[in-house]
């Protein structure tokens, strides 16, 4: 049986056939337009995100390696100021040079040594004890009073920031230019060094001796890495001297020895999967640290191998940048293989470098072009089936109005579009608007979530941030301010006073006879000593713009806002409250642990700076020591 065209027309020229064909021609077009396009976007959307990702894990990388560092510039500019300040008290030079032959031993080539059994913590006579200290001095300057003095402070300071930063830091040792120098760690070195023999020691050839004391400067420098032997481990030496004096000579020079291999670990795991990470000086030559791919050679070469004596051809263009990159910010390299982001950690002269291969990009594009593709044959497949199977009235609003409600998906929490869409249609266009309003409601429901999430992140990252800023300002010891924060309150006030023209008032306060109570009683009860003052004066610190802080060691500041007569009966209150504690003190002639007060008060109507108000409290407080203790000394003209 043959069944009948009504139409006429041929099969083979059907409508059906030509729309066919036709739709056919253009899925082919459209799909290769498509995967171009999509290629494009593909790469440079990977291309972008894999960037700020990149920039964002390198600069977090930059701020968390800096943190070691900024505590030892601190800790060695805190040890030279202490160096200053202690050489310049009066009759503190007998003390030290006393301090030196109760200490140190002279062997029979002229060269010195720490006594024995002090390194394994045997007293001196007065019951000082300087376990894991450890010293010696080279023969070939026999030391007068002027070097015994500074080597014996040298020594003493060594051994208390040494000891505190146990466990922190691997050393921690002050050298002076006559080729001595103590030194707090594990091993003694009276029992390595000596100065005869092949392996004698030559202090002028290390790096940090050479570069520290040949520069009139004082800035912190970092020795090249090198491979330490007796520790199994890759080393720096980090190491800042004094000011010179008019002659060119330095008295002093703090050092800190870092193990490496902790920071090449962390360097070896970068954030982001599959990508490597290099660490170099940003010295032209590009210096190595750590490369994963050239250790060998780092070691052989005893630290000195670079990215140009190697030949890292791929690696020349970061060395064009090293040398323009501000400190803790990433900058994005692009070179043939990689993308690589990097930056100089702030406070040192060592580049991060953060290298993400291209070839990592490669799949996720061509799955991403794949996927492209395919949705695009699909689509226009089910669209050749709509042009035989379904009106333009039943498909043409429809999905005019499935348009507009992806246009405006996303833009703003309002939902009244959702109710224009054919959701009640039984066929495939109700389904599709059914599918459509659950994912908008999904999509707004992700944003509302997302939108809270970012708040909530928002506040957590300010709280820490605050909490971040808190340590910083806060003394380990005692828990009130500490230096930083007492030179922030008083440059704040201060230019408050100038403001409103009022009166500021600044009291220096100093345990007295605190080193014998320290050498009776001990350091532990020391710092419970120094933390019963800090109650007290936080007791004491009773106004809004008050403010008790540990100026260094055993002195304390205390700012306030009162005129003479009241910021005196504060002063002496303070003074009375501190021997009422009645702290047994068996080494004052009090019998109890008091305190001089300094005390300076300076009104904005008179000419003065800051620094005058600090040296006028620091007078008074030398005049309240100088009249016999446990006393308040008003400084200027009152």
């Amino acid at each position: 049986m043959v069944r009948e065209n009504p139409s006429g027309v041929s099969p083979k020229h059907s409508l059906t056939r030509r729309a066919l064909r036709l739709a056919i021609l253009r899925i082919g077009l459209v799909s290769l337009s498509a995967g171009g396009i999509s290629y494009y976007v593909n790469s440079t959307s990977i291309e972008r995100e894999v960037t700020g990702q990149l920039l964002l894990s390198t600069e977090q990388s930059l701020q968390r390696e800096s943190l070691p560092f900024q505590e030892i510039k601190e800790l060695q500019q805190n040890f030279l100021n202490e160096f200053a300040e202690t050489l310049a008290r009066p009759g503190t030079k007998a003390t030290l040079v006393d301090d030196f032959q109760q200490i140190f031993y002279r062997h029979e080539d002229g060269s010195y040594t720490q006594r024995p059994q002090l390194f394994e913590g045997q007293p001196l006579a007065d019951g000082r004890r300087f376990a894991r200290m450890s010293a010696t001095y080279a023969p070939d300057v026999v030391p007068d009073d002027d070097v015994k003095a500074r080597f014996a402070l040298s020594y003493l300071l060594s051994h208390k920031y040494g000891s505190s930063t146990k466990g922190r830091l691997f050393n921690f040792y002050g050298v002076v230019p006559e080729k001595g120098f103590p030194i707090y760690q594990d091993a003694d070195i009276a029992k390595v060094f000596t100065y005869s023999g092949p392996e004698a020691l030559k202090l002028e050839t290390y790096e940090f001796y050479a570069r520290g004391f040949g520069t009139l400067g004082n800035d912190t420098l970092f020795t090249r890495m090198y491979w330490d032997f007796s520790n199994n481990a890759w080393m720096t030496t980090i190491a800042t001297a004094d000011v010179a004096d008019a002659s060119g000579k330095h008295q002093i020079l703090a050092c800190v020895d870092v193990l490496l291999d902790q920071l090449m670990n962390r360097i070896a795991k970068p954030a982001m999967q599959g990508a490597y990470s290099s660490l170099f000086i940003a010295d032209g030559e590009g210096t190595l640290i750590y490369h994963p791919s050239a250790m060998e050679q780092v070691k052989s070469s005893a630290g000195e191998a670079s990215i140009r004596s190697l030949k890292l051809t791929q690696d020349y263009p970061l060395l064009e940048v090293a040398s323009v990159l501000p400190p803790g910010q990433a900058q994005i390299v692009q070179t043939q293989d990689n993308i690589v982001a990097m930056g100089l950690i702030p406070g040192t002269p060592w580049v991060l470098a953060v290298h993400y291969p291209r070839s990592l990009m490669t799949p996720a594009i061509f799955d991403n072009l794949f996927i492209v593709v395919v949705l695009g044959l699909l689509t226009l497949l089910v669209e050749v089936f709509i042009l035989r199977s379904i009106l333009q009235k039943q498909v043409a609003i429809p999905l005019f109005r499935l348009i507009q409600a992806t246009r405006r998906l996303g833009v703003g929490n309002e939902r009244p579009y959702l109710e224009r869409l054919p959701t009640r249609s039984p066929d495939e266009i109700g389904e599709l608007a059914r599918a459509f309003a659950k994912m908008a409601e999904r999509v707004q429901d992700a944003q509302a979530h997302l939108e809270l999430k970012v708040q909530d992140r928002t506040a957590e990252l300010e709280e820490a941030n605050r909490q971040l800023y808190e340590l910083s300002t806060i003394d380990g010891l005692t828990g009130i301010a500490n230096r930083r924060r007492f030179d922030e309150a008083l440059i704040s006030e201060w230019r408050r006073g100038v403001r409103a023209d009022t009166v500021l008032s600044l009291m220096l306060i100093d345990v007295d006879h605190f080193k014998r109570y320290n050498d009776h009683y001990g350091h532990q009860a020391g710092d419970d000593c120094l933390r019963s003052v800090a109650r007290t004066l936080k007791d004491h610190a009773l106004r809004a713009g008050d403010l008790a802080a540990r100026y260094g060691g055993e002195e304390f500041v205390l700012i306030t806002t009162t005129g003479v007569g009241r910021a005196l009966d504060h002063a002496q209150a303070v003074c009375l409250a501190m021997e009422s504690l009645a702290l047994p003190h068996a080494m004052s002639p009090f019998g109890v642990v008091t305190v001089s007060i300094g005390l300076a008060v300076m009104p904005f109507t008179q000419e003065g700076a800051v620094s005058d108000l600090l040296k006028q409290a620091d007078q008074a407080l030398y005049s309240a020591k100088a009249r016999g203790r446990n006393q308040v000394v008003l400084a200027g003209p009152w």
